[in-house]
């Protein structure tokens, strides 16, 4: 769209498992919860739960949406990835910094700074490793900050579970419609920080409550991090 080889687009991901009686077997600091709860930045926090789901967003040039009176929901201004596949210590652990890397590079490519970032819509699995390597990332791509905790964060992954090739648009379209209806909702599942992530001294807090979206800036951020290094 950005080149102008297409006017619209279709983006998204659909994740079905047919065998409805699946489950899984917990395995103690691995990636699947141990009570069948998704509990993201929460002392409590096991694993993550797969469920099923699928999302679709149609994205267009804003210029062209205005000018054909189409609802706008959420206008995307930079997106950023990376691949560090190649300097994690094992296939499914997360690296801080190639998440910062992607970070970095959406916000330089929306030509926004961090400052101006009001809320994140985190990947935010609930895994005892993750969860700690993410909140790092974030901090390494926000950089040093005058005011602490003013941006909230949060995970869908609380209410739906992790929807695999799904997850990444469904925090997309969960943060398109915060933005619209100037509402931020609740991570669910929340009740005390983990205690290896530090967030009193970060940028950020949970979002545990739904809440009025009355900052200044109305930006957010949407992170999506593949196994594998892709982010």
């Amino acid at each position: 769209i950005r080149r102008g080889r297409c006017d619209i687009a279709l983006a998204g991901g659909a994740a079905v498992v047919w065998a409805g009686n699946s489950g899984h077997v917990y395995d103690g600091g691995a990636m699947l919860s141990n009570d069948g709860h998704c509990r993201p930045f929460d002392a409590d926090a096991r694993g993550t739960v797969f469920s099923d789901g699928a999302g679709v967003v149609l994205l267009k040039s804003k210029d062209e949406a205005i000018r054909d009176g189409d609802t706008i929901i959420a206008v995307i201004k930079g997106v950023g990835l990376s691949n560090d596949g190649g300097g994690k210590g094992s296939f499914t652990a997360p690296s801080a910094e190639g998440q910062a890397a992607a970070i970095g590079m959406a916000i330089d490519d929306a030509g926004i700074v961090p400052a101006d970032i009001s809320y994140i819509e985190t990947h935010g699995t609930a895994t005892p490793l993750g969860d700690p390597i993410e909140i790092e990332g974030l901090q390494l791509a926000f950089g040093s900050q005058n005011q602490k905790q003013y941006c909230a964060i949060g995970s869908v992954k609380s209410n739906f579970g992790h929807l695999t090739t799904a997850a990444g648009v469904t925090g997309l379209i969960k943060t398109s419609l915060a933005l619209y209806h100037k509402q931020l909702p609740a991570s669910i599942n929340y009740k005390k920080t983990n205690p290896h992530i530090d967030l009193a001294n970060s940028p950020f807090y949970v979002n545990a409550a739904l809440t009025e979206w009355n900052s200044k800036n109305r930006i957010a951020g949407v992170s999506s991090f593949g196994v594998g290094g892709t982010n």
